[in-house]
């Protein structure tokens, strides 16, 4: 950063500014207050708004109209004149500093960027860090870390930086403010220029130079808090029995509810509309000359309420009343004055706009409930389960228990199973089609959209193997949004009825349905304070994969997956693998209680590692045992032994140090670190056959999807025989499970 005033760039009198088109993607005109554009996807911005409040008016007002221009300028130069492309988003980012920009100028009493001095520009760069807030002379609010509920108080003498800009954001505060000195100062195109109005000195002598002097006073970017595998487990777990356990149940109350019949129309008048009845009534009468609705005495208001359809006590109220009184005196009159009176008064009301028609309802919720059939209890219950229904709608007065909230529950269940197992960005998860599965011959694929670092504006296909599950979910979803697809004539698959009306869930609803719904249904150490969102899950997935899937601490291929652009991210994402501690504590505590409902509860666990366990069990002479002691003991030969449990997506896998010698996953080189758990080669027809494997009843949905997976495959013609064989094989195994689960 320079440390003297240089001079002021020198500009020709005569300032010739280039023309700029507008960006081809936007409606309307230049003189718009909002910029709309066309919006491609759902995540995408798609307008700006200029008409800001500043100090002195507004943005938009004419006293500031050279201000207006040069934000619109420096916009169009962004979209369609930068040399190097930038997103949309990212241009709208950069209006906006701009705009920002502007408020501090006027706040600071300037009428334009040309006449900053230097000393001012130096301490409005000295100072920015710490928000346009702190330059303003006023403090900026501090914003809870990302996944949280609560505002945490930040230590400004150990942080120092806590309450200052991220880096990213500060580096592009100083980028605009080179851009508005160098657009501004330098000919864009021969003897053009690009701004008619800017910054006439610079801290920096190259943008390069702001950004590196945005990160090095800017604080790093907070990264959202890993949440433990014990309460992601629990998330997860509430949002599978809504698609497997509840989804029928709901999607089946939700489609007798929406086959109810409309009321009939109320016969009762629109707001406005008697008046005005009435006043084309009075208005025929007093042009008659003659009329029955006026005696000599005064109206006959009976005879006047029974031809407008008033009731004959309402046309006493004063709006009916004051205008009969009006059109009387009209009558009798014999000046024109009076007349005139009547009918300004009468033109007044008929130029007023009738109000609309509040639009036919379904029948009152309380005979609706009694026809759809509440209070309703599904087939099914668990943990998270959403019955009793006792009414249909949302309210203070309702019972949390309604068709309402299971059905939103339900919508948040399927995004909470599709970000776990597919680990999509929340705008390409939101902006799903209906048709997003492929089935070919080896399975299910998900077929979505990449914008981030790719083509922002329609996106970039992709195409990714997904489990059952996520196949469950977006069959789910396609049942329950059949009818709002079918109204809006829309092919998304996340569309929804609202009250208001049929859409897409923004980002930020869309994060405040998951935090509730883990309010909801997660208990534990710190639960009550997390805050569950869409960046939780994709960097469970990345726990996932390094801890408990197939592909092990294959980071690139997961980089690939997340479509990362950096590998070092990816790192970030998983770096549970270099906590093994904590994962070890974690493994361990799943032993403990797997062993602990085995011998007390006699929780069936089946599979070859049941042997060893039973064998376990018998040595410390587990059944005989008093709870405490069996606690202690278990603890001890646990922790002696490394006994570890690895959850794996259809059971667990037992490993100690003698476990390596029968594991069918190993790879050449496992054998010379016969403690590490091979991190590869885990699917249910390998581990299904292995001497550490075993599972429970709660992997029965699993192994009967499993079943009915392997069959297909082997009786699939075009398969080829390799194929066919595996499947031969999964369905035996899968067979058997089920067979020692059913028994």
């Amino acid at each position: 950063m320079l440390k003297f005033a240089p001079e002021a760039a020198s500009l020709p009198p005569q300032r010739k500014l280039a023309f700029l088109e507008l960006p081809s993607d936007m409606k309307g005109s230049r003189d718009d207050k909002v910029y709309e554009h066309t919006r491609f996807h759902h995540a995408q911005p798609w307008k700006i708004i200029w008409d800001r409040p500043l100090a002195d008016g507004r943005l938009t007002d004419p006293k500031w109209s050279h201000l207006w221009e040069m934000c619109r300028r420096y916009y169009c130069y962004l979209r369609t004149y930068r040399e190097k492309d930038i997103s949309r988003s990212t241009a709208f980012k950069f209006a906006g500093v701009a705009i920002r920009l502007v408020e501090w100028l006027v706040r600071c009493g300037y009428s334009s960027f040309a006449e900053v001095p230097y000393s001012a520009l130096q301490e409005l760069v000295a100072t920015v860090e710490d928000g346009f807030d702190a330059v303003r002379g006023t403090k900026r609010k501090l914003r809870k870390r990302p996944g949280r509920w609560k505002l945490d108080d930040i230590d400004l003498v150990a942080h120092p930086k806590a309450g200052k800009y991220v880096a990213p954001y500060l580096a592009d505060v100083l980028r605009v403010l080179w851009d508005l000195f160098d657009l501004y100062t330098h000919p864009f195109d021969g003897d053009s220029y690009v701004l008619n109005d800017g910054l006439r000195y610079s801290m920096f002598d190259t943008a390069r130079q702001a950004y590196g002097d945005a990160h090095d006073r800017g604080r790093r970017q907070g990264q959202t808090e890993d949440v433990s595998e014990e309460l992601m487990f629990q998330y997860a777990d509430a949002a599978l029995q809504y698609i497997y356990d509840y989804a029928d149940d709901i999607i089946e109350l939700k489609e007798r509810y929406d086959s109810l019949p409309p009321t009939k129309l109320s016969d009762r008048a629109r707001p406005g509309e008697r008046p005005r009845q009435l006043a084309e009534f009075l208005r025929r009468e007093v042009s008659q000359g003659k009329s029955h609705s006026f005696g000599a005495d005064g109206p006959n208001l009976s005879r006047i309420a029974d031809a407008v359809g008033i009731d004959a006590t309402t046309i006493y109220k004063d709006r009916f009343i004051s205008l009969v009184n009006l059109a009387f005196d009209a009558y009798k009159s014999t000046s024109s004055t009076a007349k005139e009176v009547f009918e300004a008064e009468i033109t007044r009301l008929l130029a007023s706009p009738p109000k609309r028609r509040t639009p036919a309802k379904l029948v009152d919720n309380r005979h609706a409930a009694a026809e759809i059939g509440l209070p309703f209890t599904g087939r099914r219950n668990g943990s998270a389960s959403p019955w009793p229904i006792v009414h249909i709608g949302a309210s203070p007065r309702s019972s949390p228990k309604n068709l309402e909230a299971a059905v939103t529950d339900l919508w948040t269940s399927i995004s909470i199973i599709i970000l776990a197992w597919q680990a999509d960005r929340t705008g390409e998860h939101l902006d799903l089609d209906v048709d997003c599965l492929e089935e070919r011959v080896d399975g299910w694929y998900l077929k979505s959209r990449v914008f981030k670092d790719k083509n922002d504006t329609i996106g970039t296909p992709t195409i990714h193997v997904c489990p059952d599950v996520v196949v469950r979910a977006v069959q789910v979803a396609i049942r329950l949004g059949a009818q709002a697809r079918l109204r809006t004539k829309s092919n998304k698959l996340l569309l929804r009825d609202n009250r208001l009306r049929d859409s897409v869930s923004d980002e930020s609803s869309l994060r405040d349905r998951m935090g509730k719904f883990g309010k909801k249904f997660v208990r534990g150490e710190d639960a009550d304070d997390i805050k569950f969102t869409p960046r939780h899950l994709r960097r469970f997935f990345a726990t996932l994969w390094v801890h408990y899937y197939t592909y092990g601490g294959n980071f690139v291929s997961l980089q690939r997956h997340l479509s990362h652009a950096s590998l070092t991210v990816t790192v970030l994402y998983g770096r549970r693998l270099a906590n093994l501690d904590a994962a070890r504590e974690a493994q361990t505590r799943l032993a403990f209680h797997l062993f602990g409902e085995n011998a007390m509860n006699g929780m069936p666990l089946l599979g070859a590692a049941s042997k060893k366990i039973q064998s376990i069990q018998a040595r410390l002479n587990l059944t005989l045992s008093a709870p405490a002691d069996l606690a202690v003991r278990l603890k001890v030969y646990l922790e002696e032994t490394g006994t570890r449990v690895f959850p794996m997506f259809f059971g667990y896998c037992l490993w100690d140090r003698q476990a390596i010698k029968k594991a069918l996953c190993t790879r050449p080189g496992d054998q010379a670190a016969p403690y590490s758990w091979p991190a590869v080669g885990k699917t249910e027809t390998v581990c299904g056959g292995c001497a550490n494997f075993f599972t429970t009843a709660v992997f029965k949905t699993f192994w009967e999807i499993a079943y009915r997976r392997h069959k297909e495959m082997e009786e699939d013609e075009r398969a080829p025989t390799l194929l066919r064989d595996l499947g031969r094989k999964g369905k035996r195994i899968a067979q058997r499970f089920l067979r020692a689960l059913n028994a």
